[in-house]
């Protein structure tokens, strides 16, 4: 079983165009649903997790809760949904209406967990301000989403002191329990994200946006392994929208060029530059075994 672990589905109209276009980016275009589940199912993915991205507090913009919602309304054996919010409103309170929003998400919407972007809402992870919303998801056993790494593109979208990784260590102290997940292996600190995993068993992280960076990944896998936590790796495509940053106007093909990579190239260079290999089971792990474990979904018995 392959399993998307982190992509975004879009309504272009939660888009502030205004602010895009000061920065120099495009908005990307409406999600299809059925554009987006045919191409990851041809590219022999299961199961996505999907969510918005909600940069209200700066930036104006959300993505969409609406589509998330339609998407796993629509495709509920298909798609497991994150909401997304803003924690802290635009005086640095308790955002009090993004956590209700956040609690009927996990328990009337069907939504498996909540997505936080600290370095573009400009807030610190360990803020105590916010702990009622890891409260929330440590007591309902739903998976909190981070954030937690450099931006690759214009700086001023997301200050890269909001992602420092010290802070997170915060969290997984102060909420034992809490299911984590690391978007992008923590990238550039992703050694010091393996410790931090290796200190917090229900800590996860993502491959997203790395399989154009093939050494930094490999080797960071490599890494991984020696930590002891290659268990809690999991590949994702963080896909946008078609034609949009890193993704071409065939996204089935990037799909299967990024599971393709994970299945052969990643022992490809480890072979070529002498490190350790990885076994059959840490590979189909990392495709989706341990999505899986993380999100209680069951495999289909191997035949």
């Amino acid at each position: 079983m392959i399993i998307d672990a982190h992509m975004h589905v879009i309504d272009s109209r939660n888009f502030d165009r205004e602010t895009y276009e000061r920065l120099g980016m495009r908005v990307p275009g409406d999600t299809n649903l059925d554009d987006l589940v045919g191409w990851l199912k041809d590219a022999g993915v299961s199961k996505a997790v999907c969510m918005g991205q909600d940069m209200s507090r700066v930036w104006r913009t959300t993505f969409g809760e609406e589509r998330v919602i339609q998407a796993i309304n629509e495709y509920p054996d298909f798609f497991i949904g994150l909401a997304s919010v803003e924690p802290l409103d635009a005086a640095n309170r308790l955002n009090h209406a993004a956590l209700a929003y956040a609690e009927k998400a996990l328990t009337e919407l069907g939504m498996r967990g909540i997505l936080f972007t600290p370095p573009y809402g400009q807030y610190y992870s360990n803020d105590k301000t916010i702990y009622p919303f890891y409260e929330l998801a440590q007591s309902l056993g739903a998976v909190v989403q981070f954030h937690h790494s450099a931006q690759i593109g214009p700086a001023i979208l997301c200050p890269t002191k909001y992602a420092d990784l010290y802070r997170l260590n915060d969290v997984i102290v102060d909420f034992p329990n809490l299911k984590i997940v690391v978007e992008h292996i923590g990238y550039p600190w992703s050694e010091h994200l393996f410790i931090l995993m290796a200190n917090h068993p229900h800590l996860y992280t993502d491959l997203a946006m790395m399989y154009d960076r093939p050494y930094k990944t490999v080797w960071s896998l490599v890494l991984a392994k020696e930590y002891g936590v290659i268990d809690r790796v999991m590949y994702a495509s963080d896909f946008v929208a078609r034609n949009y940053d890193f993704v071409s106007d065939d996204p089935a093909s990037d799909f299967k060029r990024w599971i393709s990579f994970i299945q052969k190239g990643i022992n490809e260079i480890c072979r070529r530059c002498g490190w350790p290999a990885f076994t059959d089971e840490e590979i189909d792990g990392i495709l989706g075994g341990n999505a899986a474990r993380l999100y209680g979904v069951e495999r289909a018995p191997s035949l």
